[in-house]
């Protein structure tokens, strides 16, 4: 659902129903998003930082799941400022604070290991063709997967926890860069479109410190043979 003004729209979140800004000539939230919003355990009176905020679904999702403080990171003064317009929207400012800023240069932006939770959903690609639209949210342009880890690793507390979202092409390095910075696996799932599909992505969650021990949950399936939405994925769209 949404309200359309040139190429700003206002959508809905699905299951929240917050409002959402959005541009269509940036990149919209989609179904990774969703998923990586209600994946990782949220703590009571959680401080959340989203890095790569983008249009702020994942935290707004977070926010409605529990979580007392948000600080959303993004380079792009387009979507940042579609973000602060959303939050407005919703009344959520005392919980919401919106950095402009690299997260390469994480430690000028918040404290040092300050967050209970660390969310991302990186750009997918570090090759093949470029997207004309939304390029610095789907390919290595302003930070690559390494970044994303490095800050997280800065900012989460000890214990603390980070989810990710991203393709199975990249598992490994995540792995990689997973031990590189003390960042432990402890669930994993995998998601695809439909059952008999390889998977599209994954989405990982890892503490800070952690133990060894990782939960590898069944499968989350997209789509029923005949194009519906499954139970697992509905109850997000609620």
């Amino acid at each position: 659902m949404s309200e359309m003004t040139d190429k700003i729209r206002c959508d809905y979140l699905p299951g929240c129903q917050y409002k959402i800004w959005q541009d269509g000539n940036q990149f919209c939230f989609t179904t990774d998003a969703v998923f990586l919003g209600h994946f990782p355990h949220v703590v009571r009176q959680a401080k959340v930082l989203e890095l790569g905020c983008g249009t702020g679904a994942i935290s707004m999702l977070l926010e409605s799941r529990g979580a007392a403080q948000i600080t959303a990171v993004d380079c792009n003064p387009v979507v940042t400022s579609l973000i602060r317009r959303s939050v407005a929207d919703n009344g959520l400012e005392d919980k919401f604070t919106i950095v402009d800023g690299d997260i390469c240069q994480i430690k000028i932006l918040v404290q040092p290991e300050s967050m209970d939770l660390v969310v991302a959903n990186p750009p997918y690609r570090n090759s093949g063709n470029v997207r004309q639209i939304g390029t610095a949210a789907c390919h290595e342009v302003t930070a690559n997967l390494e970044d994303f880890f490095k800050a997280a690793a800065y900012a989460v507390k000890y214990r603390g926890r980070f989810g990710l979202v991203q393709l199975p092409e990249r598992f490994v390095e995540a792995m990689a860069l997973a031990a590189k910075y003390g960042l432990q696996p402890k669930k994993l799932q995998w998601v695809h479109s439909k059952l008999n599909k390889p998977a599209w992505i994954f989405l990982m969650e890892m503490v800070k410190g952690g133990s060894y021990g990782l939960d590898v949950l069944p499968p989350l399936i997209m789509y029923e043979q005949d194009g519906s939405y499954t139970e697992q994925v509905a109850k997000y769209y609620k």
